[in-house]
């Protein structure tokens, strides 16, 4: 029993594995006066709230000169595993249609079947004498 559970687990481990291998995702970063004020995974990053005229401000000692933008945001891309990616391009026709039979002949091994069963309402013989007295025949 215990051996099956840590089956399962590790199948499940791996298949997480698996997953976020393959899972591509973007990190935003929002970076203000050169360093780093808010990092986002999966939502828009939130900016800080400083304008151009508020970063001239605070590099008022050359304000003329660097009149650029304080804040910007960095979009990074983290790519996952191309390999299964491009064996999906390369699938053909065939290979399609043996998948798909497969899974439908899979599919039909956990169909619950009724079973036509002509002895489900059958009731025995009535007896008239009990056979085990009738024969004397008794299990000691």
């Amino acid at each position: 029993m215990m051996l099956q559970v840590l089956h399962k687990i590790i199948a499940l481990i791996l298949a997480l594995v698996i997953l976020f291998s393959t899972l591509s995702f973007t990190v935003e970063k929002h970076i203000c006066m050169g360093e780093v004020t808010d990092v986002s995974y999966f939502s828009k990053v939130d900016s800080c709230g400083m304008t151009a005229d508020d970063c001239a401000l605070e590099n008022s000692s050359d304000t003329k000169i660097h009149r650029e933008k304080c804040c910007n945001d960095v979009h990074e891309l983290i790519p996952g595993s191309q390999n299964e990616q491009q064996a999906l391009q390369k699938l053909e026709i065939s290979q399609v249609e043996l998948i798909l039979s497969h899974t439908y002949c899979y599919s039909l091994l956990f169909e619950s079947k009724k079973e036509n069963s002509f002895f489900n309402y059958y009731l025995p013989p009535l007896v008239d004498y009990d056979i085990q007295i009738l024969y004397q025949t008794f299990l000691i």
